[in-house]
């Protein structure tokens, strides 16, 4: 935040346009963009941050917000799975196995 307070460039603003005549892209296309930019391994926390502070003005100023805060999560979610399946599926499984267990603890 300090770095977006003094100015500084944080998210490349040339990937919210298409580059047809400078044309600007749709709240949906804007939605995809960022989304994967936030999920992105690797990049700064600095520009994954900023992604994420764009992504909830653009959604505040939509005028269908939960249509779109309701496509980012997909987004998010399928870009997240295709990084980390196996990492996923695990935890869930984690999960719903100290569920039974603690259901089946208590029905005895």
């Amino acid at each position: 935040m300090r770095r977006a307070d003094a100015g500084e460039l944080i998210v490349d603003s040339s990937v919210l346009h298409t580059d047809e005549a400078n044309e600007e892209l749709s709240s949906e296309e804007k939605i995809e963009i960022l989304a994967e930019l936030i999920c992105r391994a690797g990049d700064e926390p600095a520009s994954r941050s900023a992604a994420l502070l764009v992504l909830m003005a653009t959604i505040e100023n939509s005028t269908h917000p939960k249509v779109l805060a309701n496509h980012a999560k997909h987004i998010a979610f399928t870009h997240c799975g295709e990084l980390n399946a196996f990492g996923i599926v695990a935890a869930q499984i984690e999960i719903l196995e100290s569920e039974l267990l603690t259901a089946s603890s208590l029905a005895v």
